[in-house]
């Protein structure tokens, strides 16, 4: 593909802000500097609008904001450089996945993806690895929402990662706030994905898969992403639902056999979540020299599949100390506590948003303390990229969390 240059456009030197990619056969837009390769209609009414010199109306178009005073109040937050994640999430209206995303960073399917993510990342790209490399090996988060996980392969990945969605709005909050510097491109994961072959050395897709319903062509297009003669990479699927076990939000789920059968070039090995939540919860290290027996995985909501040449992934791996000795982002209270002013301390109680959230994501609270007290001069000095010594182990138990700037 090349920026049609005849059409409207603009740019900055290598980096195209709107325009229209054109191939051989087809015609696509960026928005905001966003590719969108897919023809949903929204896709086709973003097109429209870009050959038209209105990128404004593109961008109105990607998020689906269709009610003109609710698209004047996602504009004016758009453009404002104090604007929260939470403020811009409420922005994009009442049906947006808001609430699940806000609580993300310490819930427990967050957390055991985030621990395998880096346990594998690590192990196949070089960036942290220790392996000497010509610095292109990249990471890819497909069906990655607002860029959660993304977030935590940006030191990996090198170049940064792509973070691949079919919703527009979601990549472009990652973009902005949760994993600023990836690369966002809006595509179809029911489609074949717009990638070379080869171009990655490790892929994947957590929490989406049981929504896809081409899954052999997804896993097949996951395989030649990161085939390569010389490089082994890795394909990892987390938090997929097993048709075997009842969940809150079940998709069109396989079982563990299901999920293997997939597989055409790589022999995957399939974890139980229980598992590697149980070894995240410890503190690690996470074991995937393992091998759960399939009457394990069919008692399991939720499974993990790893599928590598790569003879340093199937072991067993340390996890990330907690806290980093700095702040990616910025030391934050864990949005899911409230406080309430004791004195010279502060109460913390944890308080689920709503019903639904504490049914689902309940076991949060085999590691989240229903109630602790703090100091309160320690509290009032976040945000901050350093902690204060009183903080710390707040921030070991997930009460003092690493978030984005500007988050809440």
């Amino acid at each position: 593909m090349e920026l049609v240059e005849s059409l409207f456009h603009r740019r900055t030197n290598d980096e195209i802000h709107d325009g229209i990619l054109g191939c051989h056969c087809c015609i696509f837009p960026v928005v905001d500097g966003i590719p969108v390769l897919h023809l949903q209609p929204h896709a086709t009414a973003a097109r429209d609008h870009i050959q038209a010199g209105e990128p404004g109306l593109a961008r109105r178009a990607m998020v689906g904001l269709e009610d003109a005073a609710e698209a004047e109040v996602f504009d004016e937050i758009a453009s404002s450089g104090t604007a929260t994640y939470r403020e811009t999430v409420d922005a994009l209206g009442p049906n947006f996945e808001g609430g699940y995303f806000l609580y993300r960073f310490s819930d427990p399917t967050y957390i055991v993806a985030q621990a395998v993510v880096r346990s594998v990342a690590k192990t196949v790209l070089p960036a942290l690895s220790g392996v000497e490399g010509d610095g292109t090996r990249r990471a890819i988060d497909i069906c990655g929402g607002s860029g959660h996980l993304t977030r935590s392969l940006m030191d990996v990945s090198s170049p940064p990662p792509v973070l691949a969605d079919l919703y527009y709005a979601k990549v472009w909050l990652a973009r902005r706030f949760t994993a600023p510097g990836c690369e966002p491109v809006c595509c179809d994961g029911n489609a074949p994905f717009p990638f070379a072959r080869g171009a990655f050395g490790f892929a994947m897709c957590t929490d989406a898969f049981m929504y896809i319903w081409t899954k052999r062509q997804f896993v097949g297009e996951m395989e030649r992403l990161i085939a390569t003669d010389e490089d082994p990479g890795a394909v990892l699927i987390g938090h997929t639902h097993n048709e075997r076990t009842w969940s809150p939000s079940h998709g069109q789920p396989l079982s563990a056999e299901g999920y293997r059968n997939l597989f055409e070039t790589f022999e995957p090995r399939v974890f139980g979540e229980a598992g590697l939540f149980a070894d995240v919860v410890k503190g690690g290290p996470i074991d995937l020299s393992r091998r759960d027996p399939d009457e394990v995985l069919d008692r399991d909501p939720a499974l993990t599949i790893i599928a590598s040449r790569h003879p340093g992934v199937f072991a067993t791996h340390r996890l990330d100390a907690l806290p980093p000795p700095a702040a990616t982002g910025e030391f934050r209270l864990n949005p899911l506590y409230a406080a309430t002013a004791n004195g010279d301390s502060v109460r913390l109680r944890l308080q689920f948003p709503t019903g639904d959230y504490a049914e689902e994501y309940g076991a949060c609270r085999e590691y989240l303390p229903g109630e602790v007290f703090v100091d309160r001069d320690a509290l009032a000095a976040l945000p901050a990229t350093a902690l204060p010594d009183p903080l710390v182990d707040l921030a070991r138990r997930r009460v003092i969390l690493d978030l984005p700037k500007r988050y809440y």
